[in-house]
Protein backbone atom coordinates (compact mmCIF):
# COMPACT_ATOMS: atom_id res chain seq x y z
CA UNK A 1 0.00 0.00 0.00
CA UNK A 2 1.34 3.41 -0.96
CA UNK A 3 1.81 5.62 2.12
CA UNK A 4 0.43 8.99 1.08
CA UNK A 5 1.07 11.87 3.48
CA UNK A 6 -1.91 13.92 4.69
CA UNK A 7 -2.53 17.58 5.36
CA UNK A 8 -5.62 18.14 7.50
CA UNK A 9 -7.30 21.51 6.89
CA UNK A 10 -9.69 22.45 9.71
CA UNK A 11 -11.77 25.57 9.11
CA UNK A 12 -13.19 27.32 12.17
CA UNK A 13 -15.18 30.41 13.06
CA UNK A 14 -16.20 31.43 16.60
CA UNK A 15 -16.48 27.84 17.85
CA UNK A 16 -13.43 27.12 20.00
CA UNK A 17 -15.35 24.54 22.04
CA UNK A 18 -16.13 22.56 18.88
CA UNK A 19 -12.56 22.93 17.63
CA UNK A 20 -11.38 21.22 20.81
CA UNK A 21 -13.15 18.02 19.71
CA UNK A 22 -12.37 18.18 15.99
CA UNK A 23 -8.68 18.95 16.53
CA UNK A 24 -8.38 16.18 19.12
CA UNK A 25 -9.87 13.74 16.61
CA UNK A 26 -7.53 14.85 13.84
CA UNK A 27 -4.46 14.46 16.06
CA UNK A 28 -5.56 11.04 17.32
CA UNK A 29 -5.65 9.29 13.94
CA UNK A 30 -4.18 5.82 13.49
CA UNK A 31 -2.57 7.24 10.33
CA UNK A 32 -0.83 10.35 11.59
CA UNK A 33 -1.15 13.42 9.36
CA UNK A 34 2.02 15.14 8.25
CA UNK A 35 0.50 18.49 9.17
CA UNK A 36 -2.70 19.91 10.63
CA UNK A 37 -3.66 23.44 9.61
CA UNK A 38 -6.32 25.23 11.65
CA UNK A 39 -7.63 28.12 9.55
CA UNK A 40 -9.56 30.65 11.66
CA UNK A 41 -11.87 32.89 9.62
CA UNK A 42 -11.14 35.95 11.80
CA UNK A 43 -13.08 34.79 14.87
CA UNK A 44 -13.95 37.28 17.59
CA UNK A 45 -13.94 34.58 20.28
CA UNK A 46 -10.76 33.71 22.17
CA UNK A 47 -9.22 30.44 20.98
CA UNK A 48 -6.14 30.57 23.20
CA UNK A 49 -7.51 28.43 26.09
CA UNK A 50 -8.34 25.65 23.61
CA UNK A 51 -5.12 25.92 21.63
CA UNK A 52 -3.09 25.75 24.83
CA UNK A 53 -4.46 22.27 25.55
CA UNK A 54 -2.46 20.85 22.64
CA UNK A 55 1.21 20.56 21.77
CA UNK A 56 1.67 23.62 19.57
CA UNK A 57 4.18 21.70 17.46
CA UNK A 58 1.42 19.29 16.42
CA UNK A 59 -0.54 21.83 14.37
CA UNK A 60 -0.44 25.31 12.85
CA UNK A 61 -2.98 27.98 13.72
CA UNK A 62 -3.56 30.58 11.00
CA UNK A 63 -5.99 33.43 11.59
CA UNK A 64 -7.25 35.28 8.52
CA UNK A 65 -7.04 39.06 8.51
CA UNK A 66 -10.77 39.55 7.87
CA UNK A 67 -13.93 37.39 7.81
CA UNK A 68 -13.79 35.83 4.36
CA UNK A 69 -15.99 32.73 4.37
CA UNK A 70 -15.38 29.00 4.49
CA UNK A 71 -14.16 28.75 0.89
CA UNK A 72 -11.42 31.35 1.38
CA UNK A 73 -10.40 29.56 4.58
CA UNK A 74 -10.27 26.22 2.77
CA UNK A 75 -8.30 27.71 -0.12
CA UNK A 76 -5.80 29.13 2.36
CA UNK A 77 -5.27 25.63 3.72
CA UNK A 78 -5.00 24.18 0.21
CA UNK A 79 -2.35 26.74 -0.73
CA UNK A 80 -0.30 26.04 2.40
CA UNK A 81 -0.55 22.25 2.21
CA UNK A 82 2.69 20.36 1.56
CA UNK A 83 1.39 16.76 1.64
CA UNK A 84 0.21 14.29 -0.99
CA UNK A 85 -3.42 14.42 0.11
CA UNK A 86 -5.59 17.12 1.68
CA UNK A 87 -8.29 16.10 4.17
CA UNK A 88 -10.96 18.71 4.90
CA UNK A 89 -12.66 19.04 8.28
CA UNK A 90 -15.20 21.56 9.60
CA UNK A 91 -14.69 22.53 13.23
CA UNK A 92 -18.04 21.12 14.36
CA UNK A 93 -17.51 17.56 13.06
CA UNK A 94 -15.39 14.78 14.56
CA UNK A 95 -13.57 11.95 12.77
CA UNK A 96 -13.32 8.35 13.93
CA UNK A 97 -9.74 7.47 14.85
CA UNK A 98 -9.31 5.32 11.72
CA UNK A 99 -10.86 7.89 9.37
CA UNK A 100 -7.62 8.70 7.54
CA UNK A 101 -6.65 5.03 7.52
CA UNK A 102 -9.82 4.12 5.64
CA UNK A 103 -9.41 7.03 3.24
CA UNK A 104 -5.79 6.00 2.64
CA UNK A 105 -6.98 2.58 1.53
CA UNK A 106 -9.51 4.10 -0.87
CA UNK A 107 -6.93 6.54 -2.24
CA UNK A 108 -4.83 3.67 -3.55
CA UNK A 109 -7.13 3.65 -6.59
CA UNK A 110 -8.76 7.09 -6.41
CA UNK A 111 -7.97 10.80 -6.64
CA UNK A 112 -10.72 11.94 -4.28
CA UNK A 113 -12.83 10.18 -1.65
CA UNK A 114 -16.07 10.77 0.26
CA UNK A 115 -17.67 8.67 3.00
CA UNK A 116 -20.77 8.21 5.12
CA UNK A 117 -21.40 9.69 8.55
CA UNK A 118 -23.49 9.39 11.68
CA UNK A 119 -25.25 12.20 13.51
CA UNK A 120 -23.26 13.18 16.58
CA UNK A 121 -26.38 13.87 18.63
CA UNK A 122 -27.89 10.50 17.64
CA UNK A 123 -25.14 8.04 16.63
CA UNK A 124 -27.64 5.35 15.69
CA UNK A 125 -28.84 7.56 12.85
CA UNK A 126 -26.49 7.39 9.87
CA UNK A 127 -26.33 8.63 6.30
CA UNK A 128 -24.58 6.16 4.03
CA UNK A 129 -24.76 6.20 0.24
CA UNK A 130 -24.20 2.69 -1.17
CA UNK A 131 -22.80 4.07 -4.44
CA UNK A 132 -19.02 3.58 -4.65
CA UNK A 133 -18.07 5.19 -7.97
CA UNK A 134 -19.08 8.86 -8.17
CA UNK A 135 -19.54 9.67 -11.85
CA UNK A 136 -20.83 12.75 -13.64
CA UNK A 137 -24.26 11.16 -13.96
CA UNK A 138 -24.35 10.40 -10.24
CA UNK A 139 -23.35 13.90 -9.18
CA UNK A 140 -25.95 15.52 -11.46
CA UNK A 141 -28.47 14.45 -8.84
CA UNK A 142 -26.77 16.62 -6.25
CA UNK A 143 -24.51 15.85 -3.33
CA UNK A 144 -26.10 12.75 -1.83
CA UNK A 145 -22.90 11.83 0.00
CA UNK A 146 -21.44 14.12 2.67
CA UNK A 147 -20.16 17.60 3.44
CA UNK A 148 -16.52 18.59 3.22
CA UNK A 149 -15.69 16.95 6.56
CA UNK A 150 -15.93 13.61 4.77
CA UNK A 151 -13.72 14.49 1.81
CA UNK A 152 -10.08 13.83 0.99
CA UNK A 153 -8.49 14.87 -2.29
CA UNK A 154 -5.03 14.44 -3.73
CA UNK A 155 -3.23 17.74 -3.26
CA UNK A 156 -2.33 18.26 -6.92
CA UNK A 157 -6.00 18.07 -7.88
CA UNK A 158 -7.21 20.21 -4.95
CA UNK A 159 -4.63 22.91 -5.71
CA UNK A 160 -5.78 22.98 -9.33
CA UNK A 161 -9.51 23.17 -8.53
CA UNK A 162 -9.65 25.11 -5.25
CA UNK A 163 -13.03 26.35 -3.99
CA UNK A 164 -15.22 28.92 -5.70
CA UNK A 165 -15.28 31.88 -3.31
CA UNK A 166 -18.25 33.41 -5.14
CA UNK A 167 -20.60 30.64 -4.04
CA UNK A 168 -22.61 31.05 -0.84
CA UNK A 169 -23.92 27.48 -0.83
CA UNK A 170 -23.48 24.17 -2.68
CA UNK A 171 -19.71 24.64 -2.44
CA UNK A 172 -19.20 20.94 -1.85
CA UNK A 173 -21.38 19.98 -4.84
CA UNK A 174 -19.54 22.46 -7.07
CA UNK A 175 -16.21 20.96 -5.96
CA UNK A 176 -17.52 17.45 -6.65
CA UNK A 177 -18.76 18.44 -10.12
CA UNK A 178 -15.38 19.86 -11.04
CA UNK A 179 -13.62 16.72 -9.79
CA UNK A 180 -15.68 14.62 -12.19
CA UNK A 181 -15.19 17.12 -15.05
CA UNK A 182 -11.43 16.67 -14.60
CA UNK A 183 -11.90 12.98 -15.31
CA UNK A 184 -10.50 12.16 -11.87
CA UNK A 185 -11.33 8.92 -10.10
CA UNK A 186 -13.84 9.80 -7.39
CA UNK A 187 -15.06 7.14 -4.96
CA UNK A 188 -17.24 6.83 -1.88
CA UNK A 189 -16.66 4.71 1.22
CA UNK A 190 -20.14 3.33 2.02
CA UNK A 191 -19.60 3.37 5.78
CA UNK A 192 -20.14 5.97 8.52
CA UNK A 193 -16.69 6.94 9.75
CA UNK A 194 -17.22 10.38 11.24
CA UNK A 195 -19.68 12.30 13.39
CA UNK A 196 -21.66 15.14 11.84
CA UNK A 197 -23.00 17.74 14.23
CA UNK A 198 -26.26 19.51 13.52
CA UNK A 199 -27.21 20.72 17.01
CA UNK A 200 -26.30 24.36 16.33
CA UNK A 201 -28.02 26.89 14.07
CA UNK A 202 -28.15 25.04 10.79
CA UNK A 203 -28.37 25.89 7.11
CA UNK A 204 -31.87 24.39 7.08
CA UNK A 205 -32.99 26.85 9.76
CA UNK A 206 -31.52 29.71 7.74
CA UNK A 207 -33.29 28.56 4.56
CA UNK A 208 -36.63 28.18 6.33
CA UNK A 209 -36.53 31.78 7.52
CA UNK A 210 -34.78 33.62 4.70
CA UNK A 211 -36.56 36.33 2.66
CA UNK A 212 -37.36 35.48 -0.93
CA UNK A 213 -34.65 37.70 -2.46
CA UNK A 214 -32.00 35.62 -0.70
CA UNK A 215 -32.80 32.57 -2.82
CA UNK A 216 -31.20 33.96 -5.99
CA UNK A 217 -27.58 33.75 -4.77
CA UNK A 218 -28.34 30.16 -3.76
CA UNK A 219 -28.99 29.28 -7.41
CA UNK A 220 -25.56 30.44 -8.54
CA UNK A 221 -23.90 27.00 -8.43
CA UNK A 222 -26.65 25.52 -10.62
CA UNK A 223 -26.42 28.37 -13.12
CA UNK A 224 -22.64 27.91 -13.20
CA UNK A 225 -23.08 24.24 -14.16
CA UNK A 226 -26.23 24.59 -16.26
CA UNK A 227 -24.58 23.08 -19.35
CA UNK A 228 -23.23 20.17 -17.30
CA UNK A 229 -26.63 19.46 -15.75
CA UNK A 230 -28.65 19.71 -18.94
CA UNK A 231 -32.18 21.21 -19.12
CA UNK A 232 -34.01 18.54 -17.11
CA UNK A 233 -31.56 18.17 -14.21
CA UNK A 234 -31.01 21.94 -14.08
CA UNK A 235 -34.73 22.68 -13.75
CA UNK A 236 -35.12 19.93 -11.18
CA UNK A 237 -32.26 21.16 -9.03
CA UNK A 238 -33.42 24.80 -9.17
CA UNK A 239 -37.00 23.97 -8.26
CA UNK A 240 -35.79 21.78 -5.38
CA UNK A 241 -33.70 24.66 -4.04
CA UNK A 242 -36.42 27.31 -4.39
CA UNK A 243 -39.13 25.11 -2.93
CA UNK A 244 -37.12 23.59 -0.08
CA UNK A 245 -39.10 24.00 3.14
CA UNK A 246 -42.01 25.45 1.15
CA UNK A 247 -44.36 23.88 3.69
CA UNK A 248 -42.95 26.22 6.35
CA UNK A 249 -43.36 29.38 4.26
CA UNK A 250 -46.21 31.81 4.87
CA UNK A 251 -45.96 33.31 1.35
CA UNK A 252 -46.02 29.98 -0.51
CA UNK A 253 -47.39 31.32 -3.82
CA UNK A 254 -44.59 33.88 -4.11
CA UNK A 255 -42.01 31.11 -3.78
CA UNK A 256 -43.89 28.99 -6.29
CA UNK A 257 -43.90 31.89 -8.76
CA UNK A 258 -40.11 32.18 -8.40
CA UNK A 259 -39.76 28.46 -9.07
CA UNK A 260 -41.93 28.69 -12.21
CA UNK A 261 -39.88 31.64 -13.46
CA UNK A 262 -36.48 30.06 -12.78
CA UNK A 263 -37.18 26.36 -13.35
CA UNK A 264 -40.38 26.14 -15.37
CA UNK A 265 -43.88 24.89 -14.68
CA UNK A 266 -43.19 21.16 -15.07
CA UNK A 267 -40.27 21.06 -12.64
CA UNK A 268 -42.23 23.19 -10.17
CA UNK A 269 -45.28 20.95 -10.43
CA UNK A 270 -43.16 17.81 -9.94
CA UNK A 271 -41.41 19.30 -6.91
CA UNK A 272 -44.73 20.22 -5.31
CA UNK A 273 -46.27 16.84 -6.03
CA UNK A 274 -43.22 15.17 -4.51
CA UNK A 275 -43.80 17.23 -1.37
CA UNK A 276 -47.53 16.38 -1.49
CA UNK A 277 -48.35 20.07 -1.39
CA UNK A 278 -50.06 20.77 -4.72
CA UNK A 279 -53.51 19.37 -3.79
CA UNK A 280 -53.47 21.34 -0.55
CA UNK A 281 -52.43 24.55 -2.30
CA UNK A 282 -55.05 24.22 -5.01
CA UNK A 283 -57.70 23.31 -2.50
CA UNK A 284 -56.81 26.26 -0.33
CA UNK A 285 -56.93 28.68 -3.26
CA UNK A 286 -60.26 27.39 -4.60
CA UNK A 287 -61.91 27.60 -1.22
CA UNK A 288 -61.32 31.35 -0.89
Amino acid sequence: MKKYSFTVVITTYNRPDYLLESLKGALSQTVKPKEVLVIDDFSSEDYQPVLDQFDRNSFQYIKLKAPSGANVARNTGVELATSDVIAFLDDDDVWDEDYLEQHLEALQTADAVTCGFRFLENPEKTRINPIVDITQEVIKNGNKFCGMSGVTCKAELAKKLKFDVELKNSQDWDFFVRITLEGAKFVNIPKSIYNYRRGHVSISTEVKNMPIEKVYPRLKAFKKHQAFLGPHAYSERVSEQVLSFIGDKSNKWQWINVSVKEAGLVATWNALIMRRLMPKLLGGRNSK
